[in-house]
């Protein structure tokens, strides 16, 4: 495998996903670039390995078990191009770089976006957004590499995608790279912003503690976190995993926490909003099942 990137052996995961949780890993692997990559998931399906692409680790809930196949992490995915008003960047951009690239060039149509956690693919995987703006807003294709090693190029008007959505979320597929439109504007005054932004972020969000952005999506007529802190939970514990004081939507590994843990904080969260508002939270977090050879679940938490 070292032909195609960088490995790492029997891998702790809690420092490789924002919540600090999760076993080992067998391997660990940053492909080089593109081609490699492709390079190494064809060797992948030929050695008929489990494998799971894990980006910043953010917005993903890790099994306490081990995973006896190969982490791959697009890091050195990173290249992004301007021609004229056409941006195409690869997925392993992180966002916070893919909305500084932009602005360079003037470009403030994805600067809300500033402050989210996660690379390029994993927000396109979810369709991430904040402020109003969505990264399927501006987004015209995506190149992806299917499970068959199948490399394809699909037009946003062929993709199914929703609020904090997309059709990726249920496929096993590769996000390799995407173009957007670039749209000028007043870059001073989206700076100032971003600023505002961040300190918004900083004294709502609880990010003095591992988490993982988001667990719930907000349902159509309120909040995810008015409901949850309105049905008493703010600071309910079970085990080291803890609704957060500071915004109910998040949940924060208080003390040591295990999936097990966050899984059954979301179960018991979902059961009381349920309860008391008649309203089932739908999960935005996603849970990763190594027993499906790496799939994530498209199961809700019994």
């Amino acid at each position: 495998m070292k032909e195609y990137g960088i490995v790492l052996e029997n891998v702790d995961l809690k420092k490789y996903n924002t919540y600090g949780i999760g076993g080992k890993a067998k391997y660990l692997i940053k492909p080089y670039s593109k081609e490699k990559l492709i390079e190494l998931i064809k060797w992948i399906q030929d050695n008929k390995m489990p494998w799971y692409i894990l980006g910043n680790g953010s917005n993903v809930i890790l099994p306490d078990e081990d995973f006896n196949g190969i982490i791959i992490k697009l890091d050195k995915l990173d290249n992004i191009s301007i021609d004229n008003e056409i941006i195409k960047a690869e997925s392993g951009i992180s966002l916070g770089k893919f909305v500084e690239k932009l602005l360079e060039i003037g470009f403030t149509n994805y600067a809300p976006l500033m402050g989210i956690p996660g690379l390029l693919g994993g927000a396109i995987i979810g369709n991430a957004g904040a402020y109003k703006i969505a990264i399927f807003d501006y987004l015209i294709d995506v190149t992806i590499m299917d499970e068959q090693g199948n490399i394809k190029v699909l037009k946003k008007d062929e993709i199914n995608y929703g609020y904090r959505s997309t059709e990726f979320k249920d496929k096993k597929n590769i996000i390799l790279e995407a173009t957007f439109q670039g749209i000028k504007g007043d870059i001073n005054k989206s700076k100032e912003e971003i600023k505002e932004n961040l300190i918004k972020r900083k004294n709502t969000q609880p990010l003095e503690y591992k988490n993982a952005g988001s667990v719930f999506k907000n349902p159509l007529n309120a909040a995810a976190g008015y409901l949850i802190e309105n049905s008493g939970l703010k600071g309910y514990t079970i085990g080291g995993a803890q609704v957060s004081s500071k915004h109910a939507n998040f949940i924060i590994n208080y003390d040591n926490a295990t999936s097990k843990d966050i899984k059954m904080l979301i179960k018991y969260i979902r059961e009381k909003v349920e309860e008391k508002y008649d309203e089932k939270l739908v999960l935005e977090q996603v849970i990763v099942n190594w027993e499906n050879h790496g799939k994530e679940s498209k199961e809700e938490i019994k």
